[in-house]
């Protein structure tokens, strides 16, 4: 099945799959909304958009039952038609303009909220949250601001980082750093927030905006794996290997730092030796063979794409491996050969695209160019995210830099800071 089959199967098949989920009458008996086509917009959401968020849906999917949450809550009722109308629009259905003022709409009631927020005295304390609505409304607004990524995702032109440094601001404000929330939902958006913080952290080659003590940021596979919602399932990537990349990503802008510098990066490349031989102790059994028949199940394929990749961030960005060496390109077409084997539309293939890109730039042959072509068109075909077009316009860049650039140091040391530009003026970002 070639990427257009793909296409109409998920614009008339996958669709009426999902409308075997019954919505009760009963919910519209006092309809929150303005018209019919915010009404359409939610249920769009409801038995499509919300399967495709987490890397693996099921009954108790907390994006599913944030849309009957948000029927009570217009911040976020608005936030998920804006979602579905651009998701729509993308599978041509509904209009630009419709589109862009849904969005409107949504952004300008984030940003009443926002204010009230800021007023001295409104936001209350964990223990007193039981006592008054202020700390809902204020997750209300937490929520609908992490949950922007999946707006942007499905636009060219939208930009991300304001909104997270928005997020941070909230989550401080809560204290949700160091405090677990009370309620399944709002562990979801703690748990997208960290997630997506620390994705865009290595899009933009930067630190993540959560500080380091960051209770997720701490490995307790126990609380945030095997618990609801599950932190795996949600991201497709378990707690502790994200704790991991945490440390990649500061370590990798340490480094950038002392050679910056001219200072010394002995102790540095000590820490990073001793998170190598960390992270293969964690992912041993990802170094055995695996036998011709096994059939593994999606996630665990996605989770192994997420550990190689994170040895990938280590070589290129803290020991400053160059594309051509032969580590990198060892640990490239791993991910290959992995991401190879999720077929596009399996569900835990909607989590790959950040993996999938960081590996993709690490092409060097005609060969594994055209496969990363050939896989990109397939998922964009049938996800439609607009940002996975972006994402292959830098990477086609990357190329481009790598193809320009002798094999000496001097070089070497000049086209990495070429990319360094490019990851930190651009707006790109998918998870």
């Amino acid at each position: 099945m070639d990427a257009s089959d793909r296409s109409r199967y998920r614009d008339t098949g996958d669709i009426d799959d999902t409308r075997q989920l019954s919505l009760p009458p009963s919910l519209f008996e006092n309809s929150p909304f303005d018209s019919d086509e915010e009404k359409l917009a939610w249920e769009y959401y409801v038995r499509l958009v919300s399967s495709n968020v987490p890397a693996l849906d099921g009954p108790d999917n907390p994006y599913r039952h944030l849309s009957f949450v948000a029927l009570s809550s217009p911040i976020l009722r608005e936030t998920i038609v804006c979602i579905a109308t651009e998701h729509m629009l993308n599978f041509g259905m509904g209009s630009v303009s419709s589109a862009a003022q849904c969005q409107q709409r949504m952004l300008r009631t984030i940003g009443r909220n926002l204010q009230l927020v800021t007023r001295p005295g409104t936001c209350v304390t964990k223990d007193v949250a039981s006592a008054g609505t202020s700390m809902v409304d204020h997750e209300a607004v937490l929520t609908a601001v992490v949950l922007q990524g999946v707006v942007i995702a499905q636009s060219e032109d939208g930009v991300l980082e304001p909104h997270m440094r928005c997020a941070s601001f909230l989550m401080e404000s809560l204290d949700y750093f160091r405090h677990i929330p009370r309620s399944a939902l709002m562990r979801m958006t703690v748990q997208r927030f960290a997630m997506v913080d620390l994705m865009l952290a290595f899009s933009r080659q930067r630190r993540p905006y959560a500080p380091r003590d960051f209770m997720l940021f701490r490995p307790d596979t126990e609380r945030w794996d095997q618990s609801e919602p599950s932190f795996h399932k949600m991201t497709g990537c378990p707690q502790p290997l994200m704790c991991f990349m945490v440390q990649i990503a500061h370590l990798a802008c340490d480094m950038e730092q002392r050679m910056e510098n001219d200072a010394p990066i002995d102790d540095l490349l000590t820490q990073a030796y001793c998170l190598e031989s960390e992270l293969r102790l964690w992912g041993a059994q990802y170094t055995e063979p695996i036998p011709d028949d096994c059939v593994r199940p999606p996630l665990d394929i996605l989770t192994e794409c997420f550990y190689w990749s994170s040895h990938l961030l280590l070589a290129r960005r803290v020991f400053r491996d160059p594309t051509r060496s032969p580590r990198v390109q060892h640990l490239a077409h791993t991910c290959f050969r992995l991401m190879d084997q999720l077929s596009t539309g399996c569900g835990p293939d909607s989590s790959l695209p950040q993996p999938f890109y960081l590996a993709a730039r690490e092409a060097i042959t005609l060969e594994d160019r055209n496969w990363v072509r050939q896989k990109h068109e397939s998922m964009t075909a049938y996800y439609r995210e607009q940002q996975r077009n972006m994402a292959m316009r830098l990477t086609e860049q990357v190329w481009e830099i790598i193809d320009q650039t002798d094999l000496n140091s001097l070089a070497t040391s000049r086209a990495e800071k070429r990319i360094k530009t490019l990851d930190e003026q651009s707006c790109l970002f998918i998870f």
